[in-house]
Order: C-alpha cells, then structure tokens, then sequence
C-alpha cells in the first residue's frame, strides 16, 4: 500500500467515527422543526369525541298500538287493512260468548240514555256476562215506570185533597149559620129581657114569658150547636190534612226507593258494559289509517296485551328520535349537542347521514338508561341531499358528539391524569 492510499484510508476512517458538524446540526434542526410542526399539527387538528347509540325515529304523534286485553281468537274484523278509520271506530272484535249486534244495540241506546231521560229498554236475552246487570236495570226500571203509571198515593192525595176541600166548604158554612144564630140569638135575648119586664109589670102571663125563654133558650143550643159541628170539622180537617202528609212523604220515599234502584243498577249496567266494550272491542283513538301487521284475518289467535294493529295519524307532526343512552359517560351529553344519524336501512356511506340536535335529556335514569330525545331541524334530510322515506320506528345508531377537542388535548389527558394521580399520592 502506497502512502496516499494510506492517508485516504485514514481520512476515510476519521470521517467515520466522527460526522462532520454541519450534519449534526441540520439533523437536530430538521428533528426540531419535525417536533414543532407535529405540536402545531396536534394543536389545530380538532377531533370530535362520539358517543354511539342506537336510536329510533319516529314522530311527535306516533302511531298508536291498538293491544288486544284478553287471550282469545278474533271473531270479527271490522276494517280493512289501510282503510281510513275515526275515533270510537271499531277494528276488530275478540271472541266472545255475546251477540255483537246486542250488544251494539244496547250500546246505541245508552249513548242518548241518562237517568233523567230512559227510553223502553227492549228484551235482549244474549249479551254475556252483562245479562244480569241488564236485567236489573230493565226491571227497576219497570218497576219506576209500572209505580208513576199507577200513581196510587197520587189518587189518594187526590181524593183527600178533594175531602179537605168539601170540609173547607162546610166549615164556611157552619160559620155563615153560627152568624144568624149569633143574630137570632140577641134578638131572642132581647124579647126575653122585654117580656120578663112586662111580666114583672103583670102585663103579660107566666105562659107568655116560658114561651119567650124556650124560644131563647132553642137559639142558644142552635149556635151551640153549631159551633160544636164547626169544631168537629175542624178536627176532621186536621185528620185529612194529616193523611195527605202522609201519603206525600210515602209517595216521596217509595219512589226515590225506586229510584236509587233503578239508579244504581242503571249505573252498574253503564259500567260493566264499558269494561265489556273495552275488553272485546278493539277501537280507535284518533283519526289515521288502520295497518295490519301480524294479524290479519278472524280465528287468528291473540294473546293477552299482544298488539293487533296500528293506527297510524293522519297528521304526524315533525320528525323526532329517541335514544336509550347507557349511564356510561353519560355525564358528556347535554342539550344542544350536534348528533349525527346512520340509519339501518339506508347505507350511510351511498345516503349519507341525517343530522340532529340533542334536544332533552331525562333527569333521571330508569333502568340505568337516559331517555335523549332528539330533533331532527332538516327532517330526513342527508348531507349528501337525500330525502330519506319515512318509515314509523326507523332503527339506526346516533353518534352524539359531546366534545370537539384538538389532538395535543387527547395526546396529553392521560399524562395529566397520571401526574395529578400521582401527585395526590406524594401527598397523602
């Protein structure tokens, strides 16, 4: 090996083991710069923080849920499915032991029926369970209508109404009577007086004057008499007029025994035909279209507060959803929050996702699970632009997305747990 060549490899290895400054320098600048641009980055780069959810959309009148109350087939549908129904309509009949048009009768009647204003009640012999309720009510009811048909204390106080005013009649005419014995008897007091003065004169003889004192003496027994008739009548009037109270207050309690119960049959008719519509006729509550789902045709087998069918409104309001969110984090989720929707049926990488605000939040949890309620502004509308078909109870998952911290926060909040951690540690 020559000399030169022993110098180049000399210089070769000192460059090898010892790198030239300038490199050092414009590495540890580039890391520099690589450092900073990653914390800048971090620091403007804002990533929002989800909680997922599944949520339901429906409306803020929902359909309503026509649930059938007892366990048994379906004897008669009354609608069809999609047809236009109203309010009291009836859908369909349970089975029951009941003729339907009976009942329907006695149902048609009690509508325009109060207790003040009872029409003949027909013979119905087939309404099930309320057959005996109905029967009382319609025997009562003859039994009021047979007792003011009659009217018997009525015809008795008629007539002693009638005696009280014969005697009324005839004590104004003993009075009438006692007054010309009143007269009759002053002017015979008067011949008495005379007749004795003249006797006493010897005027007139001991014959003439007893016959003055008889006459005298048969007009005071006439007006004695007269007042004793007077006084007998009137204690005839005060018997009669006791029988007429009587016979009212008889009257006035026989017929409010009637009454009472005719009423209170009346009444446990009108209720015991109440639970029997509730429990065998299944009926609407609103105005909408009828909807048959699982059921559809009679025989069908139901069982006990299983739904039947829906009726959807007519009128359906705005667009709502609602989400049964886990206590998990739920301290994050506040009214106001954006939330974004991913519909099931509609892929939301080709639809797009609907957008919504976190409208209210339950103050309490049942069964561990918040109620969040949220509006949808745009209604079904996407961000790609598609107005999505509504569809009662459409399912998806709702990502509520409660903050919209930079990465750099991210990066560092398990540090910071860790040191305050720590720190409370030390301390303790």
């Amino acid at each position: 090996m020559s000399k030169k060549e022993i110098l180049n490899s000399g210089i070769i290895g000192e460059i090898m083991g010892s790198p030239p400054s300038i490199i050092v320098r414009s590495g540890t600048l580039i890391l520099f710069l690589m450092l900073v641009l990653f914390i800048l980055l971090a620091s403007l780069i804002r990533y929002p923080d989800t909680i997922p959810t599944k949520v339901e959309i429906t409306t803020t009148n929902p359909p309503i849920t026509v649930i059938s109350k007892i366990t048994g087939r379906i004897q008669r549908l009354m609608v069809s499915d999609k047809e236009l129904v109203n309010p009291g309509q009836i859908l369909a009949v349970m089975e029951t032991s009941a003729s339907i048009e009976d009942i329907l009768t006695i149902r048609r009647i009690f509508d325009t029926m109060s207790i003040s204003n009872s029409p003949a009640l027909p013979d119905l012999t087939d309404l099930g369970e309320i057959q005996t309720f109905y029967s009382d009510c319609k025997r009562n009811l003859n039994n009021l209508e047979s007792y003011d048909r009659n009217n018997y204390y009525g015809a008795k106080i008629k007539s002693v109404n009638d005696e009280i005013n014969a005697i009324k009649d005839y004590i104004e005419k003993i009075i009438v009577k006692e007054s010309i014995f009143s007269e009759d008897l002053k002017i015979e007091a008067s011949k008495f007086r005379r007749d004795s003065m003249l006797f006493v004169a010897k005027v007139i003889p001991a014959s003439q004057l007893e016959i003055t004192h008889q006459s005298y003496l048969k007009t005071r027994l006439d007006l004695q008499q007269s007042r004793l008739d007077r006084a007998s009548k009137l204690i005839e009037l005060a018997e009669k007029k006791h029988f007429l109270q009587e016979y009212s207050i008889k009257m006035t309690e026989e017929r409010e025994l009637l009454f009472s119960a005719y009423e209170e049959s009346f009444l446990n008719l009108k209720a015991q035909l109440n639970i029997w519509v509730n429990t065998y006729f299944l009926t609407s509550d609103i105005n909408g279209i009828v909807t048959f789902t699982k059921y559809w045709s009679v025989n069908q087998s139901v069982l006990k507060d299983e739904p039947v069918m829906n009726v959807v409104p007519l009128d359906i309001g705005h667009f709502i959803g609602r989400s049964k969110l886990k206590m998990h984090r739920s301290g994050k989720v506040n009214e106001g929050q954006i939330v974004n929707i991913k519909l099931s049926g509609y892929p939301y990488l080709e639809y797009g996702i609907v957008r919504g605000i976190v409208k209210s939040k339950s103050l309490v949890p049942s069964d561990n699970e918040y109620i969040i309620e949220i509006e949808l502004p745009e209604g079904l509308r996407t961000i790609y632009g598609f107005n999505l078909e509504f569809t009662q109870n459409m399912q998806g998952v709702a990502e509520i997305i409660t903050d919209d911290a930079s990465l750099i926060q991210k990066i560092f909040n398990p540090f910071r747990y860790l040191i305050t951690k720590n720190r409370r540690q030390l301390l303790a």
